[in-house]
């Protein structure tokens, strides 16, 4: 993935890529998404054993994927206690993929679905978290200057201070940063280096969350075929 193809500001958690994700669909049938209620309870039933639920949410469907070899799935809410008295929220994707579930924090179906597209990129390209305090590199990245260079392209007057590095992984070779900085006053990520630029607010989620989100979206929004 080319850091290039996304410019800083045409990319951000918040943004809509598109309305391919809908509750019904013609295109999904009615006998496939109960197949695909019944496949995410298998897998939830292997998953959390005795604290799997037994029902889920109405289905989230996306009609296509930017993966390559994947398509169409759904988004299932669910709530598990996972061995305490308090349920918590989470989200299955099943379909025409590999299944999982994610907690689901404050994230909307179509969120859930991006974090799922995230996460699938990087176990099929075998990213890895890199080490924040590895080698000394020559010369050493300039954070400061990186992120600032990535603001300036959307905002000449917005301050930005306190950046350091929160998270780094090795994509194929590439870098991709995730820093941690304030902008004017608030707290963000800021996705720097090799990574296509961008920028969350969602900082109280963890580095390594944040990325896979980031990358989901980005995946969906530069992919997303021409409307019929």
């Amino acid at each position: 993935m080319d850091a290039e193809q996304s410019r800083a500001g045409e990319v951000s958690a918040g943004d809509s890529p598109g309305r391919e994700a809908v509750t019904a669909d013609a295109r999904v049938s009615a006998e496939l998404l109960a197949t695909w209620r019944d496949r995410a309870l298998a897998y939830l039933r292997e998953q959390l054993g005795s604290d799997a639920p037994h029902t889920l949410g109405d289905p989230t469907v996306f009609t296509w994927s930017p993966l390559e070899g994947e398509g169409a799935a759904a988004v299932f809410a669910f709530s598990a206690t996972r061995g305490t008295n308090q349920p918590t929220a989470y989200y299955v994707v099943a379909g025409e993929t590999e299944s999982n579930y994610y907690a689901a924090e404050d994230l909307t179906p179509e969120e859930a679905w991006e974090l799922h597209l995230g996460t699938r990129f990087m176990l099929v390209l075998g990213v890895a978290q890199m080490p924040i305090s590895g080698a000394p590199e020559d010369p050493p990245y300039d954070m400061q200057g990186d992120a600032e260079l990535i603001v300036r392209r959307v905002s000449d007057t917005a301050s930005i201070d306190n950046v350091h590095l929160a998270a780094m992984f090795d994509v194929d070779g590439h870098k991709h940063a995730v820093l941690r900085a304030r902008l004017s006053g608030k707290p963000v990520y800021i996705m720097a280096r090799d990574a296509p630029h961008g920028f969350s607010t969602k900082t109280h989620l963890s580095p390594h969350f944040a990325y896979r989100l980031h990358i989901g979206h980005v995946l969906r929004r530069e992919a997303k075929p021409d409307a019929s």
